[in-house]
């Protein structure tokens, strides 16, 4: 019975609003890039919740070329995305982990940030 009981309470968890995952809560980030002398991402660092899905997305101004044709966030969304003019790219993770984040192109240059607390 005990045991029944327990069952039922993590389902309960899982499924009650004040589980973000379950209640659909979403952390929107969207940037712009521009891959010139002139400019780069903008806005450049973050703040995040951890255990909330957040939908990281990126608007291109400009097709990447070079070390910056890509865009990845190291430790968040390994794997890098191709920066196309006018092709939004759209990253969808949870942050499982508090602690800052690099934002980086496919070899590592460091672009901007994202905290998670």
């Amino acid at each position: 019975m005990k045991r029944t009981k327990l069952y039922i309470a993590a389902l309960f968890a899982l499924v009650l609003p004040g589980n973000a995952l379950a209640s659909g809560t979403t952390q929107p980030v969207t940037i712009t890039t521009v891959y010139t002398r002139a400019g780069d991402i903008n806005p450049k660092s973050f703040t995040v919740t951890s255990g909330q899905k957040v939908r990281f997305q990126v608007n291109p101004q400009e097709t990447g070329s070079g070390c910056m044709k890509d865009i990845m966030i190291q430790g968040l969304w390994n794997k890098p995305e191709p920066l196309v003019k006018g092709r939004p790219v759209v990253m969808d993770f949870v942050p499982q982990k508090p602690g800052i984040y690099r934002i980086t192109c496919a070899m590592g240059v460091n672009r901007g940030v994202i905290t998670v607390k």
